[in-house]
């Protein structure tokens, strides 16, 4: 633990009776707090869902408990929402916006700073045990969210698993510690995460096994891409059946955490610990033409439940807008530890009516979004980062392009087979340095197949997926004029084929190359080992070359409204009359004051920033096949 914190922590002990009599208990309370990844409120019994039985358990819990009605997250994705309560600041101060992404020295991450407090510190500072079980690639170890935890276990397996390990871990703290010190726990479970990998009882406990095996596929990952990119469209009962598998997933969870707290019981604890029930945002079922999360400020993707239980206070249901920023002065408020630092969260058990604006932020690769909430009225605030140079008209491809960012390339045909490129434009920057090469096969052979001139080679270990059979059900044979689209590596001087996708014969589809730029010059660019000639036909569909939006520009705009370089979209919308965000409306008296409010807490976050350019750190292959593992990096 870092000194100044564990100065700070140690102060709390001598703070702590006036609080602890205030909520009748004789010494620290044990904590445990629960992360249920990617869960939406609207989702649970408690907070009205009907649909299926999502969570008996949580519900039984939350009738004990004070439940916060309408609590919101600081972002819609996990990187930049747990710190934001774990270390009680928003995204602008604690600087964790990204989880991947290119830079000059390759793929790196943000770092929560050490400069940033979190509850883990504060507790194990006044006395507390900590361990933390996770499972999130984003949250793995080195990145920052170890800080003040004793154990910290990321990779900690599912919903179950992490029950099994969180106990093991309260059985042998019993057995270690004589003198009885209280415990913080902190559990984050991934289950409920696309592509809701549970087991089959709870995939199929809302839904057929046939409606749900659409999206329990080998190819998940690209099934969602398809999906978002509008390639392949979801009617009303795929739509439905995709949401029973999501609430099949939340049941999964809710009877391990039902098992949990059983557990609890058995080992006489549940009388002094204080549990604390949240996510770190919700998920979307194409209210916005898309799934998953991730990609805006939308209330389904912030509105999450919390859920807090305290031994022996009697229950409440506390319906004044909350942040989940007002979770770390709550909860160490429920345990009895005091923190006399600064904080941006309200203490919701000292004063729960307290009424504020509810601010949320999301970074996009070149885009920085902010919204506010105050009553039934919310402003999403879009900041388009420009160019930082205009690039002049007829600019060649070396003014164009860049050296380490994504490209697809369409392919015409060249002289003696040469690769030429037909159209050049960019593609997401965060996707591993993969190569794709998408053309009609050749010729083939169990070793091999050639696309657009090049060899390719095939193994056992190969993944063969998409349309494998042919309209009469039997197996496509992998064979010349078969459309495909295989991802390789460089392997040597060849391409190592790891996935082949086939599509029906037949299939129009232009040739296609993308992978990241190794070399850009006026007349070629180089994909991994590939030389693509570029030539006066060749349409650059780039305006400027792209630039990845920095944290240091948002704190410059932040901390300046008239700064230049951006160019700003406001939507505001009335909930109460369109709680789906379907329709802005163009014109509205708090239209102006809410800008306002967004430029002057801005400008407040902006004095008391945690992070230093420092913070980064270096993505290695393994972190990358962890994230590739649940969908962040592709």
């Amino acid at each position: 633990m870092k000194p100044a914190n564990r100065f700070l922590a140690a102060l709390t002990i001598l703070l702590l009776p006036s609080c602890s009599r205030e909520l009748g208990a004789e010494r620290p309370r044990n904590v445990v707090l629960v992360c249920m990844d990617t869960v939406r409120a609207d989702h649970l019994g408690c907070y009205g869902h009907e649909l299926h039985p999502t969570t008996p358990a949580l519900d039984a819990l939350a009738r004990r408990s004070t439940l916060f009605a309408d609590a919101s997250a600081t972002a819609c994705w996990t990187k930049p929402s747990v710190p934001s309560y774990l270390t009680g600041t928003y995204p602008a101060q604690h600087g964790v916006y990204e989880g991947s992404s290119k830079d000059g020295a390759g793929l790196s991450t943000d770092v929560l700073p050490e400069s940033a407090t979190t509850l883990a510190e504060v507790f194990s500072g006044a006395g507390y045990r900590t361990a933390a079980f996770v499972r999130n690639a984003q949250l793995r170890r080195g990145v920052g969210f170890e800080q003040g935890f004793d154990v910290y276990r990321d990779g900690a397996g599912d919903a179950r698993e992490i029950r099994w390990r969180a106990l093991d871990w309260l059985d042998e703290g019993v057995r270690e510690s004589a003198g009885g010190e209280p415990f913080f726990l902190y559990l984050h479970l991934l289950d409920a995460h696309w592509p809701y990998d549970v087991p089959d009882e709870y995939a199929q406990r809302f839904a057929t096994p046939e409606a749900v095996a659409a999206f329990r596929t080998d190819d998940w990952d690209a099934l969602r891409d398809r999906i978002n990119d509008g390639e392949v469209a979801l009617d009303e009962e795929a739509r439905r059946a995709l949401i029973a598998l999501y609430d099949g997933a939340i049941r999964y969870i809710d009877d391990q955490l039902g098992l949990f707290l059983a557990g609890l019981e058995r080992r006489g604890l549940a009388e002094d610990t204080v549990v604390c029930i949240v996510s770190d945002h919700g998920e979307e079922f194409l209210e916005h033409g898309r799934i998953g999360h991730g990609h805006g400020l939308y209330e389904g993707l912030l509105r999450v439940p919390w859920i807090l239980s305290i031994p022996r206070r009697a229950p409440a249901r506390i319906e004044t807008p909350v942040s989940l920023v007002d979770l770390f002065p709550t909860l160490l408020h429920a345990a009895g530890v005091r923190f006399d630092g600064p904080l941006e969260g309200v203490d919701r058990l000292a004063d729960p009516g307290a009424r504020r604006e509810l601010f949320a932020e999301h970074k996009d690769v070149r885009s920085y979004r902010q919204s506010v909430r105050r009553d039934d009225l919310k402003l999403v605030r879009r900041l388009e980062a420009l160019p930082a140079e205009e690039q002049p008209s007829a600019a060649g491809a070396s003014a164009l392009l860049r050296v380490g960012a994504r490209y697809a390339v369409e392919l015409r045909p060249g002289p003696e087979g040469e690769l030429v490129a037909a159209e050049i434009k960019p593609r997401p920057d965060d996707e591993p340095e993969l190569i794709e090469i998408k053309g009609v096969i050749e010729s083939a052979s169990r070793e091999h197949v050639s696309l657009v001139g090049l060899r390719v080679l095939t193994s056992p270990e190969t993944a063969i997926y998409g349309e494998t059979l042919d309209t009469q059900g039997r197996a496509l044979e992998i064979t010349a004029g078969l459309p495909v689209k295989a991802v390789v590596r460089p392997d040597g001087d060849g391409l190592a084929c790891l996935k082949l996708k086939l599509y029906a014969a037949g299939a129009d589809f232009e040739p296609e190359l993308r992978g990241v730029a190794l070399e850009v010059d006026d007349g070629h660019l180089r994909i991994g080992p590939l030389l693509v000639r570029i030539d006066a036909q060749t349409d650059l569909r780039v305006d400027a070359a792209p630039e990845r939006l920095s944290r240091e520009r948002i704190l410059e705009r932040l901390s300046d409204p008239d700064v230049q370089g951006f160019e700003a979209e406001l939507r505001l919308y009335q909930l109460a009359l369109d709680p789906n965000e379907l329709a802005p409306l163009s014109e509205h008296a708090a239209l102006a004051p809410l800008a306002t409010w967004l430029d002057r807490f801005g400008a407040h976050l902006t004095r008391r920033p945690l992070w230093t350019a420092a913070d980064r750190a270096t993505v290695s292959g393994e972190d990358l096949e962890a994230l590739r593992a649940i969908g962040y990096a592709r």
